[in-house]
């Protein structure tokens, strides 16, 4: 019996030792079962968030793909904006955020020999975040710490989309003699390399659309536009002048009297071939030292290319440079067109000889008719024009005259050959690509 009573006296105090050691256990086990919890509730946010990532860049990276800039802080700028509205809390890695642009010739995934294959370029991104967490964790309590790496990355591609006429308005003033750092020719010769290889990849666009024909031209210009009539080569100023002054007083160097001319006139007259602003005048009546003449619109991209072979700047002196005169002739050519986008793409080394003329020009409507009588509806077709600049061996920038024509996001400075290309190309592929495969 005393046995039995100590047993039963000594019960209560083993049950209490008993559940001391489980609150032990238990209290031991709290750090670990919240570690589970943490752990599990921000790895599946990551997973959420890497998911995101990949969205917002993919976004993103189409975005940059249609802003079309060469700038690339204004393409970083726009990848950060695209991204921090998906992560308004997270901070964008800046030395991991990596934006590029490649060119067909460049990306061995696009194979320029291949007939069956249309040339595009690709634009890739990639960015790397830090997303603030939200149990971080201790020492006591595991966990992701104060935040974690979150990557993600993206390709598009952009093509070309419509039919375009493409009119190169190109400079073939006497500077155009010179060597210069961004090729291994004379600047008139690598242009001409450079307006033979766009027209290469007009060819091979053409060969994707069956309906629609993309067609090129050319306008040179100098002091004037030059073109074949009865098998003489005629000379025009494309410039209307007051009925007091003496026309002909101008022929040689036309411009240097600014007050002589009737820029009003001239503006209203740029489509009206007939006006006496684009009367025709004999080799013997004017400056002219260089070898180019007007292409009309074609798709013959062999013919074209046998044609400006032929041009040639022979001397680094004698004659100087109106781009007015190649923008009206090249406006006029593209008018003729057929195509929903008209491109006229402006290619010069340096200023006009005469800027005061250039910016009455421009102050009096001159770009502003052009972008006017481009974009009218053809046969119930609703047309697009566009007009751009692209400046090399000079600054663009510090020579605002042909900025304040195209305005500032269409004007391009390269610095080389392969840029000018390039950028011409890409002008023509204004379609926003579809994400690459």
């Amino acid at each position: 019996m005393r046995s039995q009573q100590c047993f039963a006296h000594s019960a209560p105090g083993y049950y209490r030792q008993q559940q001391g050691h489980a609150a032990i256990l238990f209290a031991l086990f709290i750090p670990i079962l919240f570690g589970i919890f943490t752990l599990g509730t921000d790895g599946a946010r990551a997973v959420q968030d890497k998911a995101r990532l990949e969205e917002a860049v993919e976004v993103a990276t189409l975005a940059i793909a249609g802003q079309n800039a060469d700038d690339i802080n204004v393409q970083r700028q726009t990848a950060k904006a695209y991204i921090a509205y998906y992560f308004p809390q997270a901070r964008i890695r800046d030395n991991e955020l990596q934006v590029t642009k490649i060119s067909c010739d460049m990306n061995p995934s696009c194979d320029e020999t291949d007939p069956n294959q249309q040339p595009f370029f690709e634009y890739q991104l990639r960015a790397n975040l830090e997303q603030p967490s939200w149990f971080p964790g201790n020492a006591a309590i595991i966990g992701f710490g104060d935040d974690y790496d979150v990557a993600g990355q993206s390709v598009a591609r952009k093509y070309q989309s419509e039919a375009v006429d493409v009119a190169l308005v190109s400079d073939f003033s006497a500077s155009m003699y010179e060597y210069w750092n961004g090729g291994r020719k004379r600047k008139y010769q690598d242009l001409k390399d450079i307006i033979s290889e766009v027209a290469d990849e007009i060819e091979k666009y053409n060969s994707f659309f069956s309906e629609a024909q993309n067609e090129i031209a050319f306008v040179g210009y100098d002091f004037y536009s030059s073109h074949w009539s009865n098998s003489r080569r005629k000379f025009v100023r494309h410039l209307k002048f007051s009925r007091y002054s003496n026309n002909r007083l101008n022929e040689s160097s036309p411009g240097s009297r600014p007050n002589d001319i009737d820029y009003s006139g001239t503006v209203d007259d740029i489509f009206s071939t007939n006006s006496s602003a684009h009367e025709a005048l004999d080799k013997w009546e004017v400056t002219n030292v260089s070898y180019f003449y007007n292409l009309p619109l074609t798709s013959n991209v062999e013919g074209f290319k046998s044609n400006v072979s032929q041009f040639y700047v022979p001397t680094s002196s004698g004659s100087g440079t109106s781009s007015y005169a190649g923008i009206i002739r090249g406006a006029q050519i593209l008018k003729e067109g057929t195509n929903p986008r008209r491109l006229l793409v402006v290619l010069s080394d340096g200023e006009d000889s005469y800027r005061t003329v250039t910016q009455r020009l421009i102050d009096q409507g001159l770009c502003s008719t052009i972008y006017d009588g481009l974009n009218e509806s053809k046969n119930g077709v609703n047309i697009k024009a566009r007009m751009v600049v692209v400046g090399f061996d000079y600054d663009v920038f510090e020579h605002p005259e042909l900025k304040n024509c195209v305005g500032r996001d269409n004007i391009y400075q390269a610095q080389d050959r392969a840029a000018i290309k390039n950028k011409i190309l890409e002008l023509i592929s204004e379609e926003i690509g579809h994400l690459a495969p």
